[in-house]
């Protein structure tokens, strides 16, 4: 599993859904959500960011360990609203976690993907 978090570009273009903006543009608009396009798109790389830096899988316990993340760091999916992210947070590591640790991997992760 190491091999997975070793390579972000490994990570995000073998294990992260592509989101085309006019996709997330449209289900916004579906779903009547208040949030932005460009806040979407944020939210999307800081939560995968999440899941690189704290190496969590895409399981059940990887998203609740990254629900905790996000909302320790006020980051993802989660400060916009429980309705965005559903996993009950539950306490994982993160003393190696930083804001910019955050940001510049979902930096990364939006120059990569967008």
């Amino acid at each position: 599993m190491d091999h997975i978090f070793s390579d972000l570009q490994f990570f995000v273009q073998y294990l992260l859904e592509y989101h085309p903006r006019d996709n997330i543009s449209e289900e916004l608009k579906l779903t009547e959500s208040p949030i932005t396009t460009d806040v979407a798109v944020n939210a999307w790389a800081e939560h995968d960011a999440l899941h690189y830096i704290s190496r969590q899988p895409f399981t059940k316990e990887g998203e609740e360990c990254v629900a905790y993340l996000e909302k320790i760091f006020n980051r993802g999916w989660l400060p916009l609203g429980e309705e965005y992210n559903t996993f009950t947070p539950k306490e994982c590591e993160c003393s190696h976690i930083t804001q910019e640790l955050i940001t510049e991997t979902a930096e990364d992760i939006h120059s990569l993907m967008y």
